[in-house]
């Protein structure tokens, strides 16, 4: 067996033997009925606040730094934003569910680009519900009007769409939200499942509906966090159950930095201490 691959294996069985629990810190934000949530490498918050056709920047330790807001269709406006991803520390993106795009900014969140869903005639996608942007510059896209997963290689064009109706078992019926593991695989949010696929939209497998009842929110890294109501169900990537944390109250969307856990209620955001306990 290849070293790698018998290391990740290796790394995944001590995770399996690990009991997670959460220690309440603070909380923060005055927001309405927000849907996304993303950290940057450095632990500023960026949150799209839905309800208030907004996206806000906040220090880790929930100071608002930047906010910009406003219903529309012009470069700092929003119609319903569902979705934002900061992972790359650089560029921040949001998904802009009823404009039919996809909004670029810088970390400051000056406005740099706009990716639209519809170009001459043709719609590439409509209804963006959730964005993910890979280490290598790619970004993959929730297309909820399709039903599918799109993906938008560094020149804007699309390279790849993916859980269509061609998909046979990877089917998406009802996708809500996409993130990208450490492993580079794909996970998206369906229903009551989770489904993995490959980097180039290849369907590996699903998993979860035995514990998931009425999920709104993923964040993966090494692990597969998944919100549903008060509590985050986490899963190996193969998907394996590891454990459950329970919040003080309904969760729509999860983001994890180090022992750090963020949980985006309707009004605020909960964080958490990550306690990792040997079973």
């Amino acid at each position: 067996m290849d070293f790698l691959l018998f290391l990740s294996f290796l790394i995944l069985e001590l995770i399996t033997q690990i009991q997670i629990e959460a220690k309440f810190l603070f909380k923060f934000g005055n927001l309405n009925n927000p849907r996304g949530i993303s950290l940057s490498p450095t632990g500023e918050v960026y949150i799209a606040d839905t309800g208030n056709n907004s996206v806000k920047k906040f220090t880790r330790d929930g100071k608002l730094i930047r906010e910009i807001s406003g219903y529309g269709w012009g470069e700092l406006e929003f119609d319903q934003p569902y979705d934002v991803d900061a992972g790359s520390g650089l560029a921040i993106y949001v998904a802009d569910y009823n404009n039919h795009r996809v909004q670029r900014f810088d970390k400051n969140l000056n406005f740099i680009a706009t990716l639209q869903g519809e170009s001459d005639g043709k719609r590439f996608f409509g209804f963006p519900k959730s964005i993910a942007l890979s280490k290598f510059g790619e970004i993959f896209i929730i297309d909820e009007e399709n039903l599918r997963c799109v993906k938008i290689n560094k020149f804007n064009k699309i390279e790849k769409t993916f859980g269509g109706i061609e998909a046979g078992a990877g089917k998406l019926i009802k996708p809500i939200q996409i993130a990208i593991t450490s492993q580079n695989l794909i996970s998206v949010l369906d229903e009551n499942y989770v489904l993995i696929y490959d980097y180039y939209g290849n369907f590996l497998r699903k998993f979860g509906n035995e514990y998931l009842k009425n999920p709104t929110g993923l964040f993966a890294d090494s692990l597969i966090y998944v919100a549903d109501g008060n509590d985050i169900f986490v899963f190996d990537t193969r998907g394996k159950f590891i454990g459950k944390i329970r919040s003080d109250e309904e969760i729509y969307d999860i983001a994890c930095q180090g022992s750090l856990l963020y949980c985006l209620t309707e009004k605020e955001v909960l964080v958490y201490k990550l306690i990792y306990l040997k079973k």
